[in-house]
């Protein structure tokens, strides 16, 4: 049986919780992480996601076996970590020092970590996400990034299927204007060798 199949792994974690939970952690640890990362920054977003499966494990220690099952395990772990992302910014308004996405993240990464390109490119792509308004940056993340599909959006950001959808659609479109914009200034201005290039955005037709 392969457990990582959303069916067997439900079905599984239904039976066991404790066997079942490694499979989820496999199945699900690196879309999570990317997702918590993406609205936040490398090193928060590590924080983020062992948070979020030390939720899920206590949430699903105290479900029964029929509501196990009856579990979207996806949009349902990428829930909690929006809802975590959310508030650790609640948390940082209330306390005043360095943005969130300036304050740890990948400038506390170094080569001997990752490789320079790398974090210039994930730097850069946090970079173009952080212009965004709330909701498009966490639409735009799930489907584009985390991958999810559009039911799934909005399922996680608990709003109609158009709502998402007009989130995603709204946020690409401030990106490319962006990306435009700074591609215009990149050819009237001298950039540095090691200036990382800008990522490519979806077309319209991609946000479906």
């Amino acid at each position: 049986m392969d457990v990582t199949d959303h069916d067997h792994l439900a079905e599984h974690l239904s039976n066991d919780v404790d066997q079942g939970f490694a499979a989820l952690l496999d199945a699900h640890g690196a879309m999570v992480l990317t997702l918590a990362t993406r609205l936040t920054d490398a090193t928060t977003g590590q924080d983020i996601t062992q948070d979020v499966f030390l939720r899920a494990y206590r949430a699903l220690s105290g479900y029964s076996p029929a509501r196990i099952r009856g579990l979207n395990l996806r949009p349902w772990l990428a829930t909690i970590t929006r809802n975590l992302v959310r508030n650790e910014y609640r948390r940082r308004s209330r306390k005043p020092t360095v943005p969130l996405n300036e304050e740890s993240g990948a400038h506390t990464m170094t080569e001997d970590d990752r490789p320079v390109e790398l974090v210039d490119a994930q730097s850069s792509v946090n970079a173009l996400l952080s212009t965004l308004s709330e909701s498009q940056r966490e639409a735009v993340v799930l489907r584009h990034i985390v991958g999810l599909p559009l039911h799934q959006v909005a399922l996680t950001m608990a709003c109609p299927i158009g709502t998402a959808k007009s989130h995603v659609s709204r946020g690409l479109s401030h990106l490319r204007d962006v990306v435009t914009t700074a591609a215009s200034t990149a050819a009237t201005t001298t950039i540095p060798s090691t200036m990382p290039t800008m990522p490519t955005i979806p077309t319209e037709g991609e946000s479906r």
